[in-house]
């Protein structure tokens, strides 16, 4: 039993709580973002590490927050299309603020090569999880599939990887890039005036209206599902999957307006590396049979697009050329084509 009954609601009510909730995670995503870069530069974090852990699973906090949300409520169908579905989504993120806010191909700036190794695992994690879908997930403990343990693992071993510098004079981009940006740098001096105890409790209001937020979104998609009849996975996909990427987005703008490509790529395939190992979240709250079990031919669908554009983008970093079309690399093109195309494919099988 729940204090609000969303299903009493009109869809006017839904919709206008669902367009609100989505706003509320734009705001304080934004400002997160500040945050977040203030504290990786107080603390001397690498640019890759703050990227996926610092801005990677605070701006995943409504996708935390819908999971947990859907799980409980036992949507299988928008869990899965929310996690699968963002993985695609937010590559496409890549690809637009290539269009608004490089000057150039956004891969020929990021010649970093542990944005490689967390493409390569993404790909990884995604194939392992589709395999565990496929299977039906047979084996299981405490309620737990086998396949989310094995993603979990596959997360705290990219975050470990990704921390060390191990393997960084094995390759060297050979020229530098030069300036890319098309806008100005975004300076938030103010942050650097105030104390530790201040930056601190400021992303910690920014973080819990996240969650709050996303909490509404995952009950107002639940419900609008429903009464739209557009179905469960393709509001997880296209609506939730994309109000939750809003902080993606805005941290991602963000770090590419202060030079820091790394950064913007490696906070976009760090979450969604986080977000695959969220179904070990997912089925610590989801009450019956794995969640992988249950997942539908959509979210499936969805899996396999966040598959091809992750290919997509990872081609245009080990290529690394500077060729443009209207102003965006062709790989983030490619990308923008191809997510647009499966969004289609998801309408035809929801």
């Amino acid at each position: 039993m729940t204090l609000l009954d969303f299903g009493a609601f009109p869809l006017w009510v839904n919709l206008s709580l669902f367009v609100g909730a989505a706003v509320m995670v734009w705001v304080a995503g934004t400002r997160l973002a500040g945050y977040a870069e203030a504290v990786g530069e107080r603390t001397h974090l690498s640019h890759a590490f703050l990227g996926m852990v610092l801005l990677g699973v605070a701006t995943s906090l409504p996708e935390i927050a819908t999971t947990i949300t859907g799980s409980l409520i036992g949507n299988a169908q928008l869990v899965s299309g929310n996690l699968f579905g963002g993985v695609a989504l937010q590559v496409a993120i890549l690809a637009v603020v290539d269009l608004i806010a490089v000057r150039g191909a956004l891969t020929y700036f990021t010649p970093h090569p542990v944005l490689l190794f967390q493409g390569v695992m993404l790909l990884l994690l995604l194939a392992v999880a589709i395999a565990g879908a496929a299977l039906g997930e047979p084996l299981a403990l405490f309620g737990i599939g086998l396949t989310p343990f094995l993603l979990l693992a596959g997360y705290l071993l990219t975050l470990r990887m990704s921390s060390g510098g191990d393997y960084l004079p094995r390759w060297r981009a050979i020229d530098e890039a030069p300036p890319s940006i098309k806008q100005p740098e975004i300076a938030e001096k103010w942050l650097e005036q105030i104390s530790n105890r201040k930056l601190y409790t400021y992303a910690a209001l920014a973080a819990l209206v996240i969650l709050a937020a996303g909490w509404l979104l995952a009950r107002a998609g639940d419900v609008l599902a429903g009464q739209t009849g557009l179905g469960a996975s393709f509001v997880g996909v296209a609506l939730v999957a994309a109000s939750t990427s809003m902080p993606e987005l805005s941290t991602t703008l963000g770090a590419v307006r202060r030079r820091n490509h790394e950064m913007a790529v490696s906070n976009i395939l760090g979450t969604n590396c986080l977000e695959i190992a969220l179904f070990f979240v997912a089925d610590l709250f989801y009450r019956g049979t794995p969640i992988l079990a249950a997942t539908d031919r959509s979210s499936l669908f969805a899996a396999t697009l966040g598959l091809i554009v992750t290919c997509i983008f990872l081609i245009g970093l080990l290529e690394r050329r500077n060729r443009t079309i209207f102003g965006m690399g062709v790989d983030s093109m490619l990308v923008l084509v191809v997510y647009l195309a499966g969004l289609g494919g998801l309408y035809y099988l929801r």
